[in-house]
């Protein structure tokens, strides 16, 4: 079998060679502007995949084809040259963006059966074979496979004027999992809380390098995705489109112009300065600093004044309860703590703060949460019982979430309102841990199914009071991650997980919800400690908490855990 030529082999190496790109996170309050966020340092690379060579034989067709197809999400040429491997018929009805599959390991041609002389046929059947560890759909959305295998790729080769083409395969292409963030980058769409048009929630994506910023204005103005219907809004009037073929993609321009239909004029100012401010978010996040948007109704710049938006993000310190007191993590330090706290009468097994500070509560044991800021001299307030109730989370408006009954959640609002929560997605399902972003538009559930626990995210749908009212349809992550036991927000669209086998082991993960800016976008799990009893996590910059079944608590730093302080019972980020 002869090997690919020396052009095909170079794009290989080229794919290989690249940097992994990373999401970058861009300030959290204030009007969009200058941070400290890392830098990604994914430069444009063009890669020029070679077409057909005359005489290349069925199998070499099909490994050429991959290699030209994986290098479109580069090439300026885009999949013209996978395009020259099919047969005129198949060229025009391929739909390669229709789904991208992130294979395990690179795919390669099996070799043909040594019965078949080329010679004596003009049809030829080649499989080639990998392992599918997550989907991206045609908006950019990323999916983990909860039980990757090996699949078979047919493709039918025919003999077209003596040379060998592609007559028959799949829509879509397939990128090894080491390319992929070579070849696709992690880009985050902001849209409007539907509460607050000012607070921005993310959303991940996973967008071609080659043209990332266009794709990305063309997918906010269509709006939010399922998920987050309800949590969210669109500023942008129905039918309004990109009119320009591209929008300018150089991280050193001074500000880049968007030009819009004529829909985009009827909007009001305060509305259009949040627009602006949305593309703004999404375009400068790994650029080191902030990319101004001009709006444009056709050929008409637009007025937009600078807008005022919130990101999501974990202002307060950590607070953790040590011997009946409450203390607050302070650089890598314990340092006492305003409230004072009785807990007389209490068994504490988990604590929540609002990020506003108040309230503070406890579970305790496992059938009761109790406000510890309504103390006044006779004890925490009893808010929420049930059975084995989940760690509560307390979200920005001071509204306390648990699990409930079978496929329900409890809120007990800042007016002490006990609210259940029943989402379809959740029917007969027993819900294990829960976590509200810091923003209070998404919410991390982890329950217990048939086929075992599933971790899932949802949008919070509120009412003017912003009580919460219903969850939008879920988002399921990390489906490769098993015996999932807690959930905590760890960064704008990623989860810190904590899971226990059956034998009590331990493990720490990080998961991106619609992946996560590492190799493959897959979930990750964190070196070291095996006997974690309780996370902790905040969308800030100083890492995950953990409480071993010893008491110690430990900092995360860059895969490595760092000891705090002894004898500590529980721990809690705001959130």
């Amino acid at each position: 079998m002869r090997r690919p030529g020396n052009a095909a082999a170079a794009v290989v190496v080229a794919l290989l060679a690249l940097g992994l790109g990373a999401c970058a996170q861009i300030p959290t309050s204030g009007p969009v502007r200058v941070g400290n966020a890392p830098v990604e340092t994914q430069g444009d690379i063009t890669l020029l995949p070679q077409g057909p060579v005359p005489g290349t034989d069925p199998q070499l067709i099909v490994s050429g084809f991959l290699q030209a197809a994986v290098a479109a999400a580069t090439s300026p040429k885009e999949f013209q040259t996978a395009r020259e491997f099919l047969t005129a018929d198949v060229a025009q009805t391929w739909e390669p963006e229709e789904a991208v599959r992130v294979v395990r390991e690179a795919p390669m041609p099996e070799p043909f059966e040594e019965a078949v002389e080329l010679g004596s046929t003009d049809t030829i059947d080649i499989v080639v074979r990998a392992t599918t560890i997550a989907t991206v759909d045609s908006a950019g959305a990323y999916t983990e496979a909860g039980s990757p295998r090996e699949v078979p790729y047919r493709f039918k080769v025919v003999k077209v004027g003596g040379e060998w083409r592609i007559s028959a395969l799949d829509n879509g292409v397939l990128v090894p999992a080491n390319l992929f963030t070579s070849q696709f980058r992690a880009t985050r769409l902001y849209f409007p809380s539907a509460g607050d048009i000012k607070t921005l929630v993310p959303d991940l994506r996973w967008f071609p390098r080659r043209a990332w910023q266009t794709v990305a204005v063309k997918e906010t103005l269509a709006g939010p995705p399922e998920w987050l219907q309800g949590a969210t809004q669109s500023l942008v009037p129905e039918g309004t489109q990109l009119m320009s073929q591209s929008v300018p993609g150089r991280d050193d321009a001074e500000s880049v112009a968007i030009r819009l239909s004529e829909q985009i004029s009827s909007v009001q100012a305060a509305q259009r300065a949040v627009i602006a401010a949305q593309l703004s978010a999404t375009l400068s996040e790994g650029a080191g600093r902030v990319i101004p948007v001009e709006l444009y109704s056709d050929q008409n710049r637009l007025s937009v004044d600078a807008a005022e938006v919130d990101l999501p993000a974990t202002i307060a310190q950590a607070i953790v309860l040590k011997d009946g007191d409450l203390y607050r993590v302070d650089d890598g330090r314990l340092a006492e703590h305003d409230m004072s706290v009785d807990l007389s009468g209490i068994d504490p097994t988990a604590l929540a703060v609002s990020p506003s500070t108040t309230p503070t509560v406890v579970r305790d044991g496992t059938d009761q949460i109790v406000n510890l800021s309504l103390d006044e001299g006779e004890g925490p307030v009893p808010i929420l019982e049930g059975t084995d109730l989940a760690a509560p989370s307390v979200d920005k408006f001071g509204s306390t979430w648990t699990s409930g009954g079978q496929g329900e959640l409890q809120v007990s609002t800042d007016t002490l309102d006990v609210v259940k929560l029943e989402p379809e997605w959740l029917s007969g399902r027993r819900v294990i841990s829960v976590s509200v972003s810091p923003e209070g538009a998404r919410v991390a559930v982890v329950s217990e199914t048939p086929s075992g626990r599933q971790v899932q995210v949802a949008g919070v749908v509120r009412d003017a009071q912003h009580t919460p009212v219903s969850l939008a349809p879920a988002l399921t992550v990390a489906a490769p991650v098993v015996d999932t036991v807690e959930a905590r927000w760890n960064g704008l669209t990623t989860l810190a997980l904590l899971t226990r086998d059956s034998d009590g082991t331990s493990a720490v993960w990080t998961a991106g919800v619609g992946g996560q800016a590492s190799t493959g976008g897959q979930s990750r799990q964190l070196p070291g400690l095996t006997d974690v009893a309780q996370l902790a996590a905040g969308v800030n910059d100083h890492g995950i908490l953990v409480v071993t079944r010893g008491g110690d608590l430990e900092h995360e730093e860059t895969g490595v855990w760092q000891p705090i302080a002894e004898d500590v019972d529980l721990a809690s980020y705001p959130g």
